[in-house]
C-alpha cells in the first residue's frame, strides 16, 4: 500500500549543470575570463554598495609605482604552491620508476597568492589570508601598490553568493531526506541498515522520540547524493599483456549497480528520489557529472518518482532553494587549503560565490566557454554535500548580509548508517541512525 505524503511544489534548477554539447577542444582559459566576468560584474555592484566611488577600480596594468593611492583590483586567485601534485609523479609510476613521496598537506609557510586579470598578474600581500584560499576564486581587493611587483592589502571583498529569496511561512512540514555513501559495490543484498531506511520511508516503522517527528508522511523527497555503487578507489592491477598500462579491477561493480537498480526500484514506489552520481559511481568524471544512463537501471528508471539528477544539484520545494553536491569539490578544498572542517570550507564556497573554484586547476571540469555554471548568483536555504566520515555535520551559517543558509554535511550511510533529514519548514536538521550496532557497555 502506498503510503499517503504531503504535497508540495518542486522545481529542477539544474538546466546549467546539463551538457548539450561534448566539445573537448576548447581551451580551459576561457572558464576562467567566464568566470571573472560573470563574478566581477557582481563584485562592482557589492564595491559600489560598501565604498561608493571613493576608491576607482583599475586593471593590474594600469597600476603604477609612483602611484600609491588606495585603488580596487578585480581578479582570480592563483595559488603558487610549490607541493602541489606534479605530473612527473604520474609519469614516474608509468614507468615503474620510484615514485615521489606523497606529502601529508600541500600547503607551506612559503605558499604565495597571485590575483589575474585578463592582461596581467601581481602578487598579494598584506591582510590576507594565504592558508585559507584555493587557486580559482574570484575577489576584489582594497590597496595600494608596494613596488617589485606587490599590492599590499588592506581589505578583501567578496560577493558572498548574492540575493536570498524570503523564506514564507509553510502550513505544512515538509521533510527532505538525503543519503549517501550507500556502497554497493561489495555487496550482494543491501544491508539490514538500509533496509530498514526502507521500510521507515515505507512507513512501516515508527522512528524518532515522538510519532510526529519524522512521520514517513511528511517526507516529500530523498535525494541520494552520490557514492551508492562505489564508495571507494577501486584497486588497480597490472595489466598482463603490458608492463605500463593498469586495469581497474571492477569486481563487484557490476552486482552494486544491480543490486542499487532494485533498491531504487522499491524505494520509488512509494517516495519521490533524486540521484546524484559520486565520484566513484559508473559516470563521467568531470563535473558537472551528468545524470547516471537509464540504462544502468533499467527495472527502475521506469519509475516515474525516480529523477537522474546531475552532480552539482539544484531545485526548489515550496520556494526554498536546495543547492548540493556529492562533495569532490568540499574533498579538493581540504587538499589545497588548511581549512579540514568540511563546513567551514561550505562556508568558503559561498563566500567564495563559487561550487567548485578549483576547477579546473586540481578539479577536472567540463572546458565552458561562455560561462561558469558554477557561480552561485543566488544564495540557497539548504546547501548540502556529501562527506567520506560517520557523523552528520551541520549549522546555520548567517554571513555578513544577515541570510541564513542551512549547511548539511551528509555522512556516510555505509560507515554511520544514518541519514540526514531537513525540516523545509524551519530548516532544521537532524540525522536518524538505521544502525543495528549492539552497545555491550549497556548491558
Amino acid at each position: 500500500m502506498s503510503l499517503s505524503r504531503v504535497g508540495c511544489t518542486y522545481e529542477n534548477q539544474s538546466s546549467k549543470f546539463y551538457r548539450n554539447d561534448q566539445d573537448f577542444q576548447r581551451q580551459f582559459f576561457k572558464i576562467y575570463e567566464s568566470r571573472l566576468k560573470q563574478l566581477g560584474d557582481l563584485l562592482k555592484h557589492k564595491i559600489n554598495a560598501k565604498h561608493g566611488t571613493k576608491y576607482p577600480i583599475k586593471m593590474i596594468s594600469d597600476l603604477s609605482e609612483d602611484d600609491p593611492a588606495k585603488c580596487i583590483l578585480i581578479g582570480n586567485i592563483y595559488k603558487h604552491m610549490e607541493l602541489k601534485p606534479s605530473i612527473l609523479k604520474e609519469i614516474a609510476e608509468e614507468n615503474q620508476l620510484a615514485p615521489l613521496p606523497p606529502p601529508q598537506d600541500y600547503n607551506q609557510p612559503s605558499d604565495e597568492i597571485i590575483l589575474e586579470d585578463n592582461i596581467q598578474r601581481i602578487k598579494l600581500c598584506g591582510k590576507i589570508n594565504t592558508a585559507e584560499l584555493v587557486t580559482g576564486i574570484v575577489v576584489a581587493v582594497l590597496g595600494y601598490t608596494e613596488g617589485a611587483g606587490k599590492f599590499q592589502v588592506d581589505e578583501l571583498i567578496l560577493y558572498e553568493s548574492g540575493p536570498e529569496v524570503p523564506l514564507k511561512v509553510l502550513d505544512i512540514s515538509p521533510l527532505l531526506v538525503f543519503i549517501s555513501g550507500i556502497d554497493l559495490a561489495n555487496t550482494e543484498t543491501p544491508s539490514l541498515p538500509l533496509d530498514l531506511f526502507q521500510q521507515w520511508a515505507y512507513g512501516n516503522l515508527e522512528m524518532g522520540s515522538s510519532p510526529t517527528q519524522y512521520c514517513p508522511s511528511n517526507v516529500v523527497r530523498i535525494v541520494i547524493a552520490g557514492n551508492s555503487t562505489r564508495a571507494s578507489a577501486p584497486k588497480k592491477q597490472k595489466n598482463v599483456n603490458s608492463t605500463n598500462l593498469r586495469a581497474i579491477d571492477t569486481k563487484g561493480m557490476v552486482e552494486g549497480v544491480r543490486t542499487f537498480d532494485e533498491f531504487l526500484f522499491h524505494l520509488s514506489q512509494s517516495v519521490a528520489v533524486d540521484v546524484m552520481p559520486g565520484e566513484y559511481d559508473p559516470s563521467n568524471v568531470m563535473l558537472p557529472q551528468q545524470p547516471f544512463h537509464h540504462c544502468l537501471f533499467p527495472r527502475s528508471s521506469v519509475n516515474r518518482a525516480l529523477t537522474g539528477v546531475p552532480n552539482p544539484y539544484q531545485f526548489s520545494i515550496e520556494d526554498r532553494i536546495i543547492l548540493g553536491t556529492s562533495g569532490q569539490n568540499i574533498k579538493d578544498i581540504m587538499k589545497f587549503s588548511t581549512t579540514d572542517d568540511p563546513l567551514e570550507c561550505m562556508k568558503n564556497t559561498l563566500k567564495w560565490s563559487h561550487l567548485a573554484p578549483t576547477c579546473p586547476d586540481t578539479l577536472p571540469c567540463y572546458p565552458y566557454y561562455d560561462q561558469d555554471p558554477f557561480v552561485i548568483t543566488e544564495c540557497p536555504h539548504v546547501y548540502f554535500s556529501a562527506h567520506d566520515s560517520n557523523v552528520l555535520l551541520t549549522e546555520i551559517y548567517e554571513n555578513s548580509n544577515s541570510q541564513k543558509t542551512r549547511l548539511v554535511c551528509i555522512p556516510s550511510f555505509q560507515k554511520s548508517q544514518t541519514v540526514a533529514i531537513v525540516n523545509l519548514n524551519t530548516l532544521e536538521c537532524d540525522g536518524m541512525s538505521f544502525s543495528t550496532a549492539i552497545d555491550m557497555d549497556e548491558e
